[in-house]
Formats: structure tokens, sequence, C-alpha cells
């Protein structure tokens, strides 16, 4: 008899699998609403890929390098968080809209202590709360894009 829980291993891939569904919307989403706003792609994923290959691996990197860096490190972020949703999701089971919220509220929180650690961008309670508004949208849109892709993967 087949069981109904899903392994470990299969809510790790259906979840990287959701988190690089949920990194493509938020990108589109991202890229929308810069082209909206008249500015460019923030290049801040190539420069924790700096950080992280110069500090690592003691290798320089050059700002022709840190552009070319942004896309992969965006991507390779968004999908590693997917891994972890899927494991709490197979776990606990919420319902994924709610779900979706709360794990976009902790990857954006996340990032609103990564990025200032690392003098990559100004704590929170420095930031214009447009500024806020706007990240946590792009978290928000990603997080539900996750949670839905999941649910869609099914078991």
């Amino acid at each position: 008899m087949a069981s109904s829980r899903t392994t470990p291993l299969a809510a790790v891939a259906r979840g990287l699998t959701a988190g690089a569904i949920g990194t493509a919307v938020m990108t589109a989403y991202q890229l929308a609403a810069a082209k909206a706003m008249g500015s460019s792609s923030s290049n801040v994923p190539g420069e924790v890929g700096r950080r992280i290959i110069e500090g690592v691996f003691q290798r320089e990197v050059s700002d022709d390098q840190v552009e070319k860096l942004t896309n992969p490190v965006h991507a390779l972020y968004g999908i590693s968080w997917g891994a972890l949703y899927g494991i709490v999701q197979a776990s606990l089971r919420p319902r994924a809209r709610r779900h979706g919220a709360a794990f976009a509220t902790l990857v954006w929180g996340a990032s609103l202590v990564e990025l200032p650690a690392m003098g990559l961008a100004p704590p929170v309670w420095q930031m214009p709360p447009q500024s806020v508004a706007l990240d946590f949208s792009y978290h928000l849109v990603y997080g539900l894009a996750v949670a839905a892709a999941y649910s869609a993967l099914g078991d």
C-alpha cells in the first residue's frame, strides 16, 4: 500500500522546482516594476557572489564579472530556499496560501539581516517606506508563487 506521505528527498526535489518557478515569477515582477519606474535592475546578488568568491575562494572578481554573477546568484538563492519550503510543507502540510505568505516573510526577513550585515543595503529602519513595501512585494510574489507551484506539482 502506497503512503500518502512525501519522502524527504521528494519534498526537497519538489521544493527546488517550486523555488525555481517562484524565482522566475519574482524576477519577471522585479523587471516589470523596474521598467515601470524607469530604473535598472539590481546587481546586489552579483555583489553577494563577489563577496563569496573573494572571501572563500580568494579570487578577484571584476565589476564585469559581478554583472554576470547577478542572475545565477539570484536564481540559486531563490531555488535553494525552495528546498526548505518543500521540507516544511511536506512535514507540516499547512495551507499553501497562508504558508506562502509566511515563507515570503521569512525569506524577506533573512534578506533584511544578510544584506545590511554585508554592507550591501541599509538597515530596514533607514530605508524609505516605499522601498520597504516594494521589496516586501517582491518577496510576497516569490513566496506565493513557490507555494502555488509546490501545490500544483502535487504529491
